[in-house]
């Protein structure tokens, strides 16, 4: 399970606290909310972000102040937003192997999964030998001690991933720029095995491929993200984003319908993809 945010920590031992000062467990202040016993458990600890209304109720149960729930308001509103670096994840039991089974989980219990890269495949769709050479690239720069990446792991860990590709009742979405296809983490030949794995995955019932080809490339956004169901993720060099605050998901959601309006997707997707790597295997190749 990936650890929990400060500011998520935060919420839930406000959250514990007032609780304590009106039931001495939670079971019994879940029965005066009138709710299950794990939802307050999960409030507590973190794992699940309350509701606004859910804080409102869980103040008036408490006989709390107006003043603690606009409290609470304030830290949900700090807490729909995390931050966690990969540094701290390396330190965490089992390190950023263990990250590859958090993501799996994650991609597992998305029902849609949208994703932007404008120029690399994602990790969903990435061959082992792709994900290899863009984790042992060299001078990468990163906050990580070479000793924190265990590419072969790390790889091991994506393709094991991608598990969910072919689980029924899903909607993926994978929006790539162009610069994807033709921008190599180390030999043209294992760009060229990727670009045959993008034309495979295409014709999954499950997935759908997108490219935003060179003339059509908006100037935003720059960065990648990938969103699942309600929730965004953008990885940075050091850290990963998470975002829940509806109005900042609602912008990335409508970022994400435009890059999917310019892009070309099905046969006129899978055209481009094999134009591009007809051009990278040149004379020299045949």
């Amino acid at each position: 399970m990936a650890p929990v945010s400060p500011r998520r920590a935060r919420l839930a031992a406000r959250l514990k606290a007032i609780r304590a000062g009106a039931a001495s467990s939670g079971s019994e202040f879940a029965r005066m909310l009138g709710w299950q016993q794990p939802r307050v458990s999960k409030l507590e600890t973190g794992k699940q972000l309350p509701t606004e209304a859910d804080i409102r109720a869980w103040v008036a149960a408490s006989g709390a102040s107006e003043s603690v729930a606009a409290e609470l308001i304030g830290l949900l509103a700090a807490a729909r937003i995390e931050y966690v670096t990969h540094r701290d994840e390396s330190r965490i039991e089992g390190g950023l192997t263990n990250v590859q089974e958090t993501q799996a989980a994650a991609e597992t219990r998305a029902s849609y999964i949208a994703e932007w890269q404008p120029a690399m495949v994602p990790g969903l769709v990435q061959t082992a030998a792709y994900a290899r050479e863009l984790l042992e690239r060299p001078n990468r720069p990163t906050l990580l001690d070479p000793g924190d990446i265990d590419p072969e792991a790390m790889a091991t860990g994506r393709i094991r991933r991608q598990d969910v590709l072919y689980q029924p009742g899903r909607r993926i979405e994978l929006i790539l720029g162009e610069a994807a296809l033709r921008s190599t983490p180390g030999t043209i030949r294992t760009l060229l095995g990727q670009l045959d794995r993008l034309v495979s995955v295409s014709d999954l019932p499950t997935v759908e491929v997108g490219i935003v080809p060179f003339p059509l490339m908006p100037v935003m956004p720059l960065s990648s993200f990938s969103i699942h169901d309600e929730i965004v993720y953008i990885e940075t060099l050091t850290a990963e984003q998470r975002l829940f605050e509806p109005d900042e998901v609602a912008v990335y959601q409508k970022a994400f319908r435009l890059l999917r309006e310019a892009a070309a997707t099905g046969p006129d997707a899978v055209a481009l993809i094999q134009r591009v790597a007809a051009e990278l295997r040149g004379p020299s190749m045949l």
